[in-house]
């Protein structure tokens, strides 16, 4: 059996897995706040993330 910590998958705790969804849902507030007041298509917010993420993550 593959210990965690060999393993490359992470495993959320519960509490892990609650913040997480706060995020998401500020971050899909302000996603749609950023397409109401602007020109802001859905293929952008997608492009914009995904930099985001390989920015701050890579």
């Amino acid at each position: 059996m593959i210990s965690y910590m060999e393993s490359n998958e992470w495993l959320p705790s519960e509490e892990e897995r609650e913040v997480m969804e706060a995020v998401w849902m500020q971050v899909k507030g302000a996603c749609e706040k950023l397409k109401e007041e602007t020109s802001a298509q859905d293929a952008y917010i997608r492009k914009m993330l995904h930099e985001m993420g390989d920015r701050y993550y890579s």
